[in-house]
């Protein structure tokens, strides 16, 4: 399934979720009989989660009988229509509303996807930058606009537009998955392991989430050869790490002060004459937590401001971190994360329920040691 069927099966859910419910509130609406129209579009939003385009058509076009011209309907109905590659036919019926007020961003991030379809980047684009003129902050249309460049192999473009949608709106956590994904591909795993644990603390139980987690234990194993006497610890290109700090050239930059602390951190799991192939989730944790009690008691929180590791600390000082850090790494390897489970069940189920009461916070966005705002 491609990224933009993905993100066609988000938007009809919002949608459904946030329209429907608003149907009976208004007397305008009710004159045209509110209640069969909301039964139709009970009976399209089911054909469409069992993947019935077809039905679910038929049942938008009973609906809007009887809601004329209602502009979440033309929107679920263009969606359909997109489910059964009728491309032209959606850009048709979409057209007319797509710059509705209540659709927000999504009128236009969907006309730009009918484009895309198409193949035709220049009219995709000419809506996608049309809604970011009028909603700057759209974390969604960011996203697509670097999704046009992560297809054409400007990987360089597409990071700076996710990167700018992260600042745009922090909480929209795609730009997050995708900042990870796309740098999981290069030299410079470090900016994966933030960028991928940001996402995981906006959106916890999807599928995304189960390859995120995965992405993220293998992030680190990749980066590590313990006992290599070459060069055992590697999160950074080389160019990454020769980039001179702004604060001047006697100051150690973030990449090499992470890539340093790491090193030192490391050494209790270095084996004797020879290469650990691997770090077992457990003994990733127990390095990691080395690494945030030096990285705070020098000071390099300070120092090198990081809201991630800031969120580490935090949690570690409220003896919070291991069993984060389980929750973080879970699926990497989920037998030794069964077997964790099976001595510490009822301390992680603690943890759950504070965990979900308690998270790191995206009211602002992010600095990530990254392009910080």
């Amino acid at each position: 399934m491609s990224v933009l069927t993905k993100t066609l099966r988000v938007q009809r859910s919002f949608m459904a979720a946030l329209f429907l419910c608003t149907v009976m509130s208004s007397s305008v609406l009710a004159q045209r009989n509110p209640v069969k129209a909301d039964e139709e579009a009970g009976r399209a939003i089911e054909f469409m989660d069992a993947n019935l385009p077809e039905s679910a058509i038929e049942a938008w076009d009973k609906a809007l009988k009887y809601l004329p011209d209602y502009v979440p309907y033309v929107y679920e109905k263009s969606v359909s229509l997109v489910m059964t590659k009728r491309y032209p036919e959606a850009i048709e019926t979409l057209g007319p509303v797509h710059t509705d007020t209540s659709l927000r961003d999504r009128g236009y991030q969907l006309m730009g996807n009918c484009y895309d379809f198409l193949q035709d980047t220049t009219n995709s684009r000419k809506f996608y930058r049309a809604g970011l003129k009028k909603f700057p902050s759209s974390g969604r249309l960011h996203f697509e606009m670097g999704q046009q460049y992560y297809v054409e192999g400007n990987r360089n473009e597409a990071n700076e537009w996710w990167r700018k949608g992260a600042v745009a709106e922090p909480r929209f956590a795609t730009s997050y998955y995708w900042l990870a994904k796309s740098y999981s591909e290069t030299k410079n795993q470090l900016w994966t392991i933030f960028y991928g644990e940001a996402f995981l603390n906006l959106e916890r139980g999807t599928s995304r989430t189960r390859d995120m987690s995965r992405l993220l234990y293998e992030s680190w194993n990749r980066s590590m050869r313990l006992g290599d006497a070459i060069d055992p610890i590697n999160f950074c290109s080389d160019e990454l790490l020769e980039k001179p700090d702004p604060r001047g050239a006697a100051q150690m930059s973030f990449p090499v002060a992470f890539e340093y602390n790491i090193a030192l951190a490391s050494q209790p799991f270095i084996p004797r004459d020879s290469i650990l192939p691997r770090l077992s989730i457990e003994k990733l944790i127990d390095l990691r937590y080395r690494f945030i009690r030096a990285w705070s008691k020098s000071g390099y929180d300070q120092t090198y401001k990081n809201d991630v590791l800031a969120w580490n600390i935090e949690l570690q000082e409220k003896g919070r971190l291991k069993e984060y850090l389980w929750w973080l790494y879970g699926y990497g390897d989920k037998s030794e994360m069964s077997q964790y489970y099976k001595k510490n069940g009822d301390r992680y189920d603690t943890f759950l329920v504070w965990f979900g009461e308690n998270g790191m916070r995206f009211q602002a966005p992010l600095c990530l040691g990254l392009g910080c705002p």
